[in-house]
This record gives structure tokens, C-alpha cells and sequence, in this order.
């Protein structure tokens, strides 16, 4: 089979939609000899931060001398980047080999199932001694759930995906939280209210919850990652790092800033950060895919143009994601559906354009811009 059908076959699984559950991914494990046995798996759920939190802790653990190996989603670029071996994509050989080896077993499974067993196989093929887990929706559910793993942690939670994790966001913590494994030490965001704590408390008997002091995101995803490794006796060194597209600053002779907050709860996190570094002439690219209360997603927005009035603003829709975008989310400004267009097409000077609303669109932006996805530490 040419590489060229493999992926033809990875291609044609997202035909099959998204099917959350664990038989079809635990019984795809025991026929590949069970890769996650033969790595310390962490496993990394959450509605926000969960990708930064992944990425400072693959760092730290590199820095700290482990080979580390990482599965996250979406990818920004190419789909190699959900199979990241010591901070940087795979190679497309690797991949197509690892995924290779996943056709062979002629099982039906999702694109999602398959991406991840193809990390695994990967990564351990690649000799990788610590593999970082990132959830894909939910927890209890996702296919990540079926790997053996050494610690389990939860970031931030929010009412997310209710008509599939439920309609209050005690349901949605449950969900998270119910990564949990007996015997396995967990680490949780505190959630800030007693009702969801307990909630997480009834799937997490055991895990220790951790309140942060105010920070920036990326700051408090690595409180998280040093504080795991604490908890399970592996070595960290903390320093700065870049994550693309979470607060990522792009100098050039145009200056970009790209953040991919996309939900309520991330737009007011993001945005009292964003607005530190603002400089008097900045310009807005915004883009999103629907959400479920548009008005509590643009809130923040909206009161950082009256604070700081921008230039120019453009809106546009993300490509390539999960759902179609949004057409002018925001109501008198410009709308060009195509991101990189819409890039090209912006016309006032400015001294940074902020890019922001969606993971997708600041892939869509990134590949526009030849840049890639690795993390920087």
C-alpha cells in the first residue's frame, strides 16, 4: 500500500463522524501489543489551557533530560503535529509508517482513534520515555482514556459541548474529571465553586486541587506541569516558552499576535492580557466557528475596542475545522470569508495586528505566513 493510500484511508475515517467511546481504541491497543505500557503516559483534560499545560510540560521534561513525546489536537499546519516527538512534528515517513501499522489491523475506527494510536506507535518507536496525553472532547469517553498512565491532570473547566457533555457545567467537570484512574495521582484546577468541586470530587476520589494565584495562561499552565511533576517524583525545569498560537507573538515587519481563545471563558482570560501589550495602533483579525452564547464569546472584544479604539477591523472564517465558520461575527465591519485574504487585505497602518477566535484560524494564518507549529522552549 503507497503512502499516498494511507492517508487516503485516514482521510476517508472522518466519514465516520465523531463517535466517542472506548471498546473499538482498547481493542485496537491490545492488537498493537499495547504501545502506552511501554512509556509513562500523562494524561492532560480540560475546557482551557490544556494545550499550554501539555506544552509546559513537555518542555520542562525535556529540558530536565526525558524523551518526551507528545499526542495533541487539533493540528494547526499538518497533521504530523499531533504526533510531536521532544517538542517538534514527526516526520511524514514516521507518521505514514506508524499510521501504516494501524490499517493493517482493518478495524473500524474514527479519525481521532486513529491519529492517537498512531502517536503511540510513533513514540514509542521513536524511543520516547514520557508520552503526554491531551484530550480530545470531554474525558471519560475520549480514546485517550484507554491509555495506562502514570498521573492525570485537569485544567480549567467551562460549559462546553453541553449537548455532548452536558447542559450545566457541574455535568461538563464530571466528565473531565472522570479521567481518573484508582491508584493514579491527579492534579485539578480548582474550579472556584463548591458545587463543581464536589462534582469533581464524586469521579475523582483522590485527585489534589490546586487554586492559582492571578496569572497569565501560560504562567499558570506551568504551576500546573511543575506541580504534577512534583507529585510523581519527575525532575522539571521551568523556563519560558513559546506555544503556537496561545498568546504567540510574531515579530516581522508587520507584528502579529495570535491567541486562540474560543470559548466565553478564554476570550476573558485572554483579553485583560492582550490588553497589557497593546500598542495605540493595533488592528483586529477575528474569526470563530458558532458558539453557543456569541454575546458572553464577543463580550471582551467589544469592551477592548472601546478601551483601545482599533485602527482596522476585520472579521473572517476559520478553515478546516470541526464546524463551518461564523459569517460576520461582528455586525458593520468588513467580513472576507478566506483567512489568508482577509490577512492580505488589510490596509491601515498599525503596529500589531491581534489575530483571535479560533485555534483554526490561527493555523490558517500561521500556514499562510510559512511558519510552524513547534514548541519553542
Amino acid at each position: 500500500m503507497t503512502d499516498n493510500t494511507v492517508r487516503e484511508w485516514l482521510q476517508a475515517s472522518k466519514s465516520k463522524g465523531m463517535s466517542l467511546g472506548l471498546s473499538r481504541v482498547n481493542a485496537a491497543l491490545e492488537a498493537l501489543g499495547r504501545p502506552d505500557k511501554e512509556m509513562d503516559c500523562i494524561h492532560v483534560a480540560g475546557s482551557n489551557g490544556k494545550g499550554s499545560t501539555c506544552a509546559q510540560l513537555v518542555a520542562g521534561l525535556i529540558r530536565a533530560g526525558y524523551h518526551v513525546g507528545l499526542f495533541s489536537s487539533p493540528h494547526l499546519i499538518s497533521i504530523e503535529e499531533r504526533v510531536r516527538v521532544d517538542g517538534k512534528a514527526i516526520s511524514k515517513d514516521d507518521f505514514d509508517a506508524a499510521l501504516q501499522q494501524i490499517r493493517d489491523l482493518d478495524c473500524e475506527l474514527t479519525f481521532f482513534e486513529i491519529t492517537y494510536l498512531t502517536s503511540l506507535i510513533a513514540c514509542r518507536d521513536a524511543g520516547v520515555s514520557i508520552m503526554v496525553l491531551e484530550t480530545g472532547l470531554g474525558g471519560r469517553l475520549d480514546a485517550t482514556r484507554s491509555a495506562e498512565v502514570v498521573a492525570c491532570l485537569v485544567t480549567s473547566i467551562s460549559l462546553e459541548h453541553s449537548d455532548i457533555l452536558g447542559d450545566t457545567i457541574e455535568k461538563v467537570a464530571r466528565e473531565k474529571a472522570a479521567i481518573w484512574r484508582p491508584g493514579i495521582p491527579m492534579l485539578i484546577r480548582d474550579p472556584g465553586n463548591a458545587r463543581v468541586r464536589n462534582a469533581m470530587r464524586d469521579e475523582a476520589i483522590s485527585a489534589r486541587f490546586y487554586s492559582p494565584e492571578p496569572s497569565t495562561f501560560m504562567d499558570e499552565a506551568g504551576d500546573l506541569a511543575e506541580m504534577l511533576c512534583s507529585m510523581i517524583g519527575y525532575s522539571f525545569i521551568r523556563r519560558p516558552i513559546s506555544w503556537p498560537a496561545r498568546m504567540q507573538y510574531i515579530p516581522g515587519e508587520q507584528n502579529y499576535l495570535l491567541e486562540a481563545a474560543h470559548n466565553p471563558s478564554g476570550m476573558r482570560r485572554a483579553i485583560p492580557e492582550i490588553a497589557t501589550i497593546l500598542p495605540e495602533r493595533w488592528s483586529l483579525l477575528l474569526g470563530t466557528s458558532p458558539q453557543q452564547d456569541m454575546d458572553a464569546f464577543l463580550a471582551p472584544i467589544y469592551e477592548l475596542m472601546r478601551a483601545v479604539p482599533p485602527v482596522e477591523v476585520i472579521t473572517t472564517e476559520p478553515q478546516n475545522g470541526r464546524y463551518p465558520g461564523v459569517e460576520n461575527p461582528l455586525n458593520g465591519v468588513k467580513h472576507i470569508e478566506k483567512p489568508d485574504a482577509a490577512l492580505d487585505s488589510f490596509s491601515e497602518e498599525s503596529d500589531l495586528i491581534v489575530v483571535i477566535g479560533s485555534l483554526y484560524l490561527c493555523g490558517n494564518i500561521l500556514s499562510h505566513l510559512g511558519l510552524n507549529a513547534d514548541i519553542v522552549y
